[in-house]
């Protein structure tokens, strides 16, 4: 005869472990797929110098603002040239506070009040938009004053010769 309780021991033993085997998750199951990490964004930088944005841009959009102060602004066409001008204004605040390919760039913008002179130049640029959204004269005064006084407080700590690498300015100063 024989044994069998040795046998029905194997055989449950078996079922039981084949059972958990079958009925446990798989390890990939149990844990929460997490999403690769994304790449740190590239630093943004200018295909120019800041000194071309500075003439092309920044001096060219500022005279054409102090310009309009002197005249006034008579028509409606003065006034989309004003606000034109002062979206040039506000964008470019933001645009330098990136280096560009300029020797000092790099420099310039890691400098705290560089920072703060392309925000208030932003600043002046977006109040220049308001006053000609409203046709405003006096706040066209205003906001004139304050985009000279970001570019003298910039050009004294930073450039005050002010040089332009050799860049054709317009505009005499």
């Amino acid at each position: 005869m024989v044994n069998v309780k040795p046998l029905m021991s194997v055989t449950l033993a078996a079922a039981v472990f084949l059972f958990a085997a079958c009925s446990a998750p798989a390890p990939e199951a149990t844990e929460t797929a997490q999403p690769a990490p994304a790449p740190a964004p590239a630093a943004l930088e200018s295909p120019v110098s800041i000194n071309a944005e500075m003439v092309a841009l920044i001096d060219h959009a500022g005279h054409e603002l102090w310009d309009v102060e002197q005249a006034g602004p008579k028509a409606t066409i003065d006034w989309v040239s004003v606000e034109h001008h002062a979206i040039q204004l506000a964008a470019a605040g933001t645009l330098i506070k990136a280096a560009g390919t300029g020797v000092n760039d790099r420099d310039w913008v890691k400098a705290a009040n560089w920072q703060r002179s392309a925000q208030a130049l932003s600043d002046a640029g977006m109040a220049a938009r308001k006053a000609a959204q409203d046709k405003n004269r006096e706040a066209l005064v205003v906001a004139n004053g304050q985009l000279v006084e970001s570019c003298e407080s910039c050009h004294k700590e930073f450039k005050p010769a002010l040089p332009s690498e050799g860049i054709a300015h317009t505009h005499t100063h």
